[in-house]
């Protein structure tokens, strides 16, 4: 069983932002995923954790091995898909993976060879593996990221962003693809997109503004929830008026009006029926009651 454990990491850059604020996180086997909105500090976390930059205070833990002091002992047994994965363009797939095998230390040529068609098959992407990885979708890019990422059978696996402009289809493709990996090994999911925890986490965290806000098993978090989750439609031009009236979590466009969701102990007003909480409810109610 890996452990990872953070334990009052900060991170400040020169320019003065704090990026990550005293953060305290113990995670282990499986899929777990920090939801947070842009600049939440979630890559400033994703980079510290892959040793891409030291934090300004605090430790990383990989399995009791200081990974800030022994950063080596960390990227032996990583595999990092970053929010942004650049290619190289007259490549093929196939040279590429080779390429960045051999940067990961797999010496044998057969070794790497055997790795590199697993992988491709398990990417769906080995009819294509001849290809310049330049001219695949962003779908096939994403899933050849996971393909470089699972070279040298890590044991922490880190993905910052993987889903963000991905169709449903490919991302379904994605989902399946991270949850076969996810169950002898660590895998860290960073998002914004609730639905990509949803499906997938059972574990997560939810940062803001740099700090932990929330964490917790995603259906006993929702649970909290229960009997305080409000919904009614409204017409576009009372939007406003609903906003600074109730504790207004989410609206969504529904046939032309606005389906509004309220968070509230008791009945807001009579036309607002209860509803089955969700993690999108958990998410939107941590972010505000910790502005």
């Amino acid at each position: 069983m890996n452990s990872l454990r953070i334990e009052q990491l900060s991170k400040t850059y020169p320019n003065g932002v704090k990026a990550l604020n005293d953060i305290n996180l113990t995670i282990s086997n499986g899929m777990f995923g920090l939801l947070g909105p842009n600049g939440a500090g979630k890559s400033s976390l994703m980079r510290t954790l892959s040793t891409l930059q030291k934090p300004t205070n605090g430790t990383v833990l990989f399995n009791d091995i200081d990974i800030i002091e022994n950063p080596q002992d960390i990227r032996n047994c990583l595999g990092y898909l970053p929010q942004e994965f650049g290619v190289y363009p007259k490549i093929s797939a196939y040279e590429l993976l080779d390429h960045i095998a051999i940067l990961k230390g797999i010496k044998n040529k057969k070794d790497r060879k055997n790795q590199i068609s697993a992988l491709l098959q398990q990417t769906n992407l080995y009819q294509h593996r001849k290809k310049s990885v330049s001219t695949f979708s962003g779908g096939m890019r994403q899933r050849f990221g996971i393909a470089q990422a699972l070279l040298g059978d890590p044991q922490l696996i880190i993905v910052d962003e993987p889903t963000a402009g991905l169709d449903p289809e490919e991302r379904n493709r994605f989902h399946n693809l991270l949850s076969e990996i996810g169950e002898n090994v660590i895998v860290l999911l960073s998002t914004h997109i609730v639905e990509d925890v949803s499906d997938l986490c059972s574990n997560m965290a939810i940062m803001g503004e740099g700090q932990l806000l929330s964490q917790g098993v995603p259906s006993e978090l929702t649970k909290e929830l229960e009997g305080k989750i409000w919904q009614t439609t409204i017409k576009k031009d009372t939007l406003e008026t609903f906003k600074t009236t109730f504790n207004v979590l989410s609206t969504h466009l529904h046939s032309g009006q606005i389906r509004l969701r309220v968070l509230s102990d008791t009945q807001p007003e009579p036309e607002f029926e209860l509803v089955t909480p969700n993690l999108e409810d958990v998410y939107f109610s941590t972010l505000a009651t910790k502005k």
